[in-house]
């Protein structure tokens, strides 16, 4: 019998949540029944955090799988994974990246890579045609990019993710030396890249309509015209702090366009380590390298075979009808499927009527939160807990430091309370003893949460940093020794000074750091990368990502609000 499935929704835009849907469907066409949630066996959500709009009863009885878009390790900084590590019976990890973050999150996890449709993409010989159709120049050095960079939100700060100040860096460098080139831009959201390149005299030309309001629904392009513009590019640039994909590094691949991109997500499974770098200057020196002498020329045909073997929908196909063809013999289908259910009656009406709340009614957050902690006890944690009940008092909750509340906010406990709904926050080195079993834990960075899975907590965990301000500024940078998984109060507060970090490449401080520091490999000598971290300091300093206190605010706001749903 063909398992029955329900699919969840992509993004309703054609953008690439949507995408992953249609190909999702397509491979396994024939092979599954597609159903309503109600009387699904499987629910698949091409996007985690949609199986939001499943009735919790739903998700759990049914067999629920789950694409992580971005790498774990990020989503290790969302309220909401709380839930989606309870939930998900299996994920499917697009990178090999991914598939070790979640191997280190002790999180079931299969690794079905990225894709993308080899009908949309591919080589075009005729360069020239294509630029006059684009209005670039034909002799120029085409650099292009197509991600979006900045949020809908608010369209001329850039957007975190895309790190197109890391853009305009490099390119800052290629002027600085004379070097020519020309920037190709697509899509939706350009408008800070826009503004930043006329303000440092850059050439570029942006295909879409230039608009002052969010564009998102008028320049997103079909997949046609992106093909063109790959093809008419010389090369494509990443410069992203994180990535599940990134699609564009896919697509470029396929149509035998350069790309120059920094290590990350599917990335690093497809393209050459002449195509990768780390710091502006060594982009820099890749791309001089390649307007003078063709030096990327080679990585074309081994990133394009790549891409072939392992990234089409062929390959997707074979990989979703393989785990399908595996879930009917799994432990965790086998124990769902021999539970209860009610009729197929009985939950429509449920998952409708749960649809219908999730419309009308807006999570409201608790009047009212328990304060559970032994202060005095450890200084790291005390400071923590302080910001914390500055956040509550904004937010407008009031704090009761008796026991009874439905959520409780918990530090080093003074009580046991089974029966609230409990986020507790830990520091590096906290005794395991102290720990509350049922707690979901708030730790200060995803390394915290990694070190907390190596000694055997697997509650459900996120990192929320809260870093504090210092007052200090330099160059000098910091160094985090190689056996050293505990400090990340100390890197944050090296990142708040402005100081360079320098940190173990196998490590998880990577999510910390960013672009604002270096990581060094096992044998590499971290004094030899402390010059080159003196010498860019200013530039890692632009480049941090310290999340404000109004960004942390908000993290908390969404951490109460699931708890409550919890409670």
């Amino acid at each position: 019998m063909a398992l029955k499935v329900h699919f969840t929704a992509g993004d309703g835009k054609g953008w690439a949540l949507d995408e992953d849907l249609r190909q999702i469907r397509l491979a396994l066409k024939g092979m599954i029944v597609e159903s309503g949630a109600a009387g699904a066996e499987v629910i698949h959500a091409p996007f985690w955090q949609n199986l939001g709009m499943v009735d919790p009863a739903i998700l759990k009885r049914a067999f629920v799988i789950a694409h992580a878009d971005n790498p774990p390790f990020f989503y290790l900084k969302q309220p909401e994974f709380l839930a989606g590590q309870q939930v998900v019976d299996l994920w499917v990890a697009r990178s090999r990246e991914a598939l070790g973050q979640f191997q280190n999150l002790g999180l079931p996890a299969i690794h079905i890579p990225y894709t993308i449709d080899s009908g949309f993409f591919f080589s075009i010989e005729d360069k020239a045609k294509l630029r006059r159709e684009f209005g670039i120049p034909e002799d120029a050095y085409v650099i292009a990019n197509f991600h979006r960079d900045t949020e809908g939100a608010d369209l001329r700060t850039p957007k975190v993710q895309k790190n197109p100040e890391f853009m305009v860096s490099i390119l800052r460098r290629l002027k600085r030396e004379g070097l020519p080139f020309h920037v190709l831009l697509a899509g939706p959201r350009r408008h800070w890249i826009r503004e930043a390149l006329r303000n440092e005299g850059m050439p570029f030309a942006f295909v879409g309509n230039e608009v002052e309001g969010d564009d998102f629904g008028s320049n997103i392009l079909d997949r046609a015209t992106l093909n063109r513009l790959y093809n008419a590019a010389d090369l494509y640039l990443i410069p992203s702090r994180w990535e599940g994909g990134p699609q564009s590094a896919m697509e470029a691949a396929a149509c035998g366009c350069k790309i120059l991109s920094v290590p990350i997500g599917v990335g690093k499974d497809i393209l050459e380590p002449k195509s990768l770098f780390r710091t502006s200057g060594e982009a820099a020196q890749k791309l001089g390298d390649d307007i003078r002498h063709g030096e990327l020329d080679t990585t074309v045909q081994p990133q394009r075979d790549r891409w072939e073997a392992s990234h089409t929908t062929a390959a997707l196909k074979h990989g979703l009808q393989e785990l399908y063809r595996k879930i009917p013999g799994m432990e965790s289908f086998l124990k769902k499927r021999c539970e209860r259910r009610p009729s197929i009656v009985l939950s429509s009406l449920a998952q409708g009527a749960f649809t219908i709340h999730r419309r009308i009614f807006r999570p409201q957050l608790p009047a009212v939160v328990g304060w559970n902690h032994r202060v005095e006890v450890n200084d790291s944690l005390d400071r923590i807990m302080q910001s914390v009940k500055g956040m509550l008092e904004d937010l407008g909750v009031a704090i009761s430091k008796k026991a009874g509340a439905e959520v409780e906010i918990v530090g080093l406990p003074q009580w046991a309370n089974s029966s609230a709904s409990q986020l507790q926050w830990v520091v590096p080195g906290m005794p395991k003893q102290e720990l509350i079993k049922h707690a979901a834990l708030i730790a200060p960075s995803v390394q915290d949460v990694v070190n907390l899975r190596q000694e055997g907590c697997h509650q459900s965990a996120v990192a929320i940093p809260i870093p504090e301000s210092t007052g200090k500024q330099s160059d000098e940078p910091f160094v985090v020794e190689r056996a050293n998984r505990m400090g990340s109060l100390r890197v944050w507060q090296a990142l708040q000074e402005g100081r360079p970090v320098i940190y173990p490449e196998e490590s998880a401080y990577y999510e910390q750091v960013f672009h604002a520091g270096l990581g060094y490999r096992a044998g590499e000598d971290p004094d030899r990368l402390a010059v080159q971290c003196r010498e860019l300091a200013s530039e890692f300093r632009e480049l941090r990502n310290i999340p404000s206190s109004h960004a942390v605010r908000g993290l908390l706001q969404k951490l109460l609000l699931s708890a409550r749903v919890r409670a």
